[in-house]
């Protein structure tokens, strides 16, 4: 699928277009990215990158976004949602900032935009992401929005001729409304019997 308009406070998440996707091959293709420890897809002639567009629009599960900044293409975020029977858990696949546009805040706010989307607005139940072990970046992201590390695979990854080990982290709604919800939530919650 591909996402719809989600805003934080400098990133906005939207719904990619054909234009986006010379910057996405250009990202994948640059060290800086690829040393992060997530690329979605590799780089690859626009043909390609149009036909991975197309596929991933009529994909049920996986959701694209574009991140920009004050309309400015900056990023791309993925995420998988759970099957019918667990729609309620997503798996944060990842974010992708370009190098130009990093360390200004941009892609927390992006993600923090996304998980307040995905809690308050899909009621998800929990979500999942796998990184890197020697991904920092990613990692100090995730924790201090509130993942925490429950697994570590030895040896998963391969890159740049060497193994990297892989660590699995989890985020739930009680850390999400614990330690988000009363600064970050847009609508105030009613009780169920208002619903009526």
């Amino acid at each position: 699928m591909l996402g719809g308009v989600i805003r934080g406070k400098i990133a906005t998440l939207r719904v990619p277009t054909e234009a986006d996707l010379a910057d996405y091959s250009r990202w994948m293709a640059d060290p800086r990215v690829r040393r992060g420890g997530w690329v979605w897809h590799e780089p690859a002639m626009l043909a390609t990158w149009k036909e991975r567009l197309a596929e991933i629009a009529k994909d049920r599960q996986q959701v694209l976004w574009s991140v920009d900044e004050k309309e400015t293409l900056v990023g791309l975020c993925v995420v998988t949602m759970g099957d019918p029977e667990q729609s309620d858990a997503v798996s944060f696949d990842g974010l992708v900032i370009a190098p130009p546009a990093q360390r200004r805040g941009i892609g927390a706010d992006a993600v923090l935009a996304l998980h307040r989307y995905l809690f308050d607005y899909l009621h998800t139940r929990v979500a999942d992401a796998v990184v890197a072990a020697d991904a920092t970046a990613a990692l100090g992201l995730l924790e201090r929005l509130g993942y925490i590390r429950y697994a570590r695979g030895a040896n998963v990854r391969y890159r740049e001729g060497a193994r990297v080990d892989e660590l699995s982290l989890r985020f739930d709604r009680a850390t999400w409304d614990e330690r988000w919800a009363p600064s970050e939530r847009e609508y105030q919650r009613h009780a169920p019997e208002a619903a009526l």
